[in-house]
């Protein structure tokens, strides 16, 4: 089984970031593998995944960047997307 985890770069400054990271951590909360990364905490990490724009996540597997997004996302899309690489156990 593939190691997926989501980076949610953002940073205090960020309007967008603010207004997005509610829907980011509900994701989280859910049992999505989202680690959030402050780009002004973490500006090594930042730069190694080339974080030019926040906010952004970086989709990893097994230590690969499968995917990028950009900019605040649509709820329904990013919720797909997250289940597409994450799957959670649906016990219903």
């Amino acid at each position: 089984m593939e190691n997926t985890r989501f980076l949610y770069f953002s940073a205090e400054w960020c309007g967008p970031c603010k207004a997005f990271k509610p829907l980011v951590e509900k994701l989280e909360k859910v049992g999505y593998p989202v680690y959030f990364v402050d780009i002004e905490s973490d500006p090594v990490l930042a730069e190694s995944h080339q974080i030019r724009s926040v906010p952004a996540i970086v989709v990893e597997q097994d230590g690969r960047v499968v995917e990028r997004m950009v900019g605040v996302q649509d709820p329904v899309t990013l919720a797909a997307k997250f289940e597409l690489y994450s799957p959670l156990e649906n016990a219903s």
